[in-house]
């Protein structure tokens, strides 16, 4: 694949022979044309592609919004989208299983990526009524005074996640997360905590806190 600074007579968009090119997030891009083949792909062939499919069901559509805001900053200034960084890391990181059966990975699952430190955090969540509470270390220093939590909450046996982009201060030490509904109660749900400037798009690492039912 290569990509036109400045483009052929402004650039190529569409197909011109044997190559395509299309823009990409600001930028003109040339690569090959897919050619159809008739012969059936073989195993080595098919494993990533299951291996993908396990990672866009899970993230697709539960997590959009979570991911733009999760990886924006690894995506900045880079050709990449926050999804592309986000199904790359899980497919790299977070799914396991045999050919042709893949499941995610849960506590190698990332949503956030960013370089602010987990140091100190020590979070923990608790089952409160029709609501998960989250506590971790507040921090009031002037470092992190507009750091907001963000809390995620996934029910692998619902295919449902809950999750809060904006949440708390970090230096109040605690936050909830609502049940969508009462179907959440007495399932096992994975539990997830991260943080984000309040004023940037810095952010932590997503930290797991565990399987809580």
């Amino acid at each position: 694949m290569a990509r036109l600074k400045n483009g052929i007579l402004g650039g190529i968009s569409g197909v011109l022979g044997p190559l395509n090119g299309y823009m990409l997030r600001g930028q003109y891009v040339l690569r090959s044309r897919r050619q159809k083949s008739n012969k059936p792909l073989s195993e080595k062939q098919l494993t990533p592609l299951r291996k993908m499919k396990a990672v866009t069901d899970f993230l697709h559509p539960y997590f959009t919004d979570l991911i733009n805001v999760g990886f924006q900053y690894s995506s900045t200034g880079t050709s990449k989208t926050p999804n592309n960084l986000a199904s790359s890391y899980q497919f790299k990181n977070a799914v396991i299983g045999q050919y042709p059966d893949y499941q995610i990975d849960y506590p190698n699952v990332r949503f956030t990526e960013g370089p602010m430190s987990t140091e100190g955090i020590n979070a923990s969540v608790m089952v409160e009524g029709d609501q998960l509470r989250f506590s971790w270390t507040p921090d009031q220093s002037y470092k992190h005074y507009n750091d907001r939590v963000i809390l995620i909450a996934y029910a692998p046996s619902l295919k449902e996640a809950v999750y809060n982009l904006y949440g708390a201060e970090r230096k109040t030490g605690t936050d909830v997360l609502k049940f969508p509904h009462d179907l959440w109660k007495g399932i096992v749900i994975e539990t997830y905590l991260s943080f984000k400037a309040g004023n940037s798009i810095l952010c932590t690492n997503s930290l797991y806190l565990g399987q809580i039912k």
